[in-house]
């Protein structure tokens, strides 16, 4: 009895699982109405695969709850829905990110459109001298989602003008090109092109500026050309300026321009223009000096006067000479002697000396004054003053002028004009010479040996400039 009783029981707690399970399943079906009205806005397709596969996991639980108990049964149906809740609450997290993607992925490809592209010359056609050609400078617009990848036919400026823009060089020899220049993305290609043609008007061609005379002095007239040409054969215009003076009709070719009365650096400039929009400009530098009067000068050949009377010789150690003879060599003392001449330049001040000649002749020659190889008679300047000699002037350091070991002389060189020239230029009243042997002074024969002057056998014949 006690068995039956237990199995009765046992079918009661069945009939109350049986209507737990038609009370839970009816919550559910609220819930899954009011999730449907909430997330309404959110992909119907999603919702619903999400709300199948929920009912599913809870039909499946339940099945396995079928012979458990009534409190058991209820307790696992709360966990399930606070399960489902917490589900719910993290695809409300994460969900809508991915919807969202999805959806932006989509305007995006909404967004997304064929090229479309145009090509504009912005600069040109201008020449370039330096290299002959005519160039333009061309720039494209364009649009598209994605944005176009742009090429052009031909970039004469190697992309330095950026990704939308291109020069074209025309030469001379190929006087048209056409440019093609084309877009493409994804979604499509398309291209548009522009004939550019030889049109360039070369500016002119200025060789230089021309003057009538190098050198330029205050308050004069001179004549200024523009050496230019025009190899388009455009008729040329001018237009001169200066910064000193004045010009004379300056817009003709060649000019006439008056100088300035200041001395000084003045600059000459000049625009040629070939009427066709194109100038060409050039300036020289110009100095402008003093007029320096010139005086025409003469040239004059002169004997020099000789002051006989502040010549002779001297005996060193011996007698002194003065107004007689010159003589140079040892005496029969054994004695050193040397020759003194003076000549009166005080007549040439201002002079320029153009050639000097110092003339020896007429020599008389005593013993041998040539006894040694190594004796030569030597010339030199010297200056003792407008006095007779004394004995103290053998000493006299003078200038060397040349050596000769024959007794007729004639003494041109250029050391002999250039000790001439500092004596005038000095202020000086004489150009004073002596002549003496070079060592050894003596032979110790006691005789005389030398070689022995008049003074009127001695002249120095000079030209001068005035």
């Amino acid at each position: 009895m006690k068995y039956g009783m237990k199995h009765a029981k046992k079918e009661d707690n069945r009939k109350k699982v049986k209507i737990k399970k038609k009370t839970v399943i009816i919550a559910l079906s609220i819930m899954v109405g009011i999730a449907i009205i909430v997330l309404a806005g959110l992909n119907f397709q999603m919702i619903y695969g999400f709300i199948n596969s929920k009912i599913g996991i809870l039909t499946s639980r339940l099945s396995n709850e079928t012979g458990e108990k009534n409190e058991e049964s209820t307790d696992a149906v709360e966990k399930i829905i606070a399960e489902d809740s917490n589900t719910e609450d993290k695809t409300a997290e994460v969900l809508p990110e991915e919807e969202l993607q999805e959806v932006t992925v989509d305007g995006e490809d909404a967004n997304r459109s064929v090229p479309t592209i145009k090509l504009e010359v912005y600069e040109g056609p201008l020449y370039s001298k330096a290299d002959d050609v005519c160039y333009y400078r061309i720039k494209v617009s364009v649009t598209g989602e994605p944005y176009p990848e742009i090429k052009f036919s031909k970039d004469d400026s190697l992309g330095s003008l950026g990704p939308d823009k291109v020069q074209v060089n025309l030469k001379r020899d190929s006087k048209t090109y056409i440019l093609t220049a084309t877009a493409s993305n994804s979604e499509g290609k398309v291209s548009d092109t522009v004939t550019l043609i030889w049109n360039c008007n070369r500016a002119p061609d200025i060789k230089g500026i021309l003057l009538s005379s190098d050198t330029l002095y205050v308050g004069k007239q001179y004549e200024v050309s523009v050496d230019a040409v025009d190899l388009d054969g455009d008729e040329l215009s001018y237009a001169w300026s200066v910064t000193g003076g004045s010009v004379v009709d300056s817009t003709i070719n060649p000019v006439k321009w008056n100088t300035p009365n200041t001395t000084g650096d003045y600059k000459i400039s000049v625009a040629v223009d070939d009427g066709k929009g194109n100038t060409s400009e050039t300036s020289v530098p110009v100095y402008i000096g003093e007029v320096t009067v010139v005086v025409e000068q003469h040239s004059t050949s002169l004997k020099l006067p000789r002051k006989e009377g502040e010549g002779g010789y001297i005996e060193f150690g011996g007698g002194t000479y003065a107004g007689g003879n010159i003589y140079a060599g040892d005496t029969g003392n054994n004695k050193p002697c040397s020759g003194f001449i003076s000549f009166d330049i005080s007549g040439l001040s201002g002079s320029t000396v153009e050639s000097a000649s110092l003339i020896f002749s007429d020599v008389t020659v005593l013993g041998d004054p040539l006894f040694s190889p190594y004796r030569m008679l030597n010339i030199n300047v010297l200056d003792w003053g407008a006095e007779p000699i004394t004995q103290n002037d053998f000493k006299l350091v003078g200038i060397f002028v040349a050596s000769y070991d024959s007794p007729n002389i004639t003494c041109n060189v250029s050391k002999l004009k250039e000790e001439l020239q500092k004596a005038i230029n000095g202020g000086k009243s004489r150009f004073q010479i002596r002549i003496h042997f070079s060592g050894p002074y003596t032979d110790y024969d006691s005789q005389d040996d030398g070689w022995r002057y008049s003074q009127s056998n001695i002249n120095l014949n000079v030209t001068v400039t005035r």
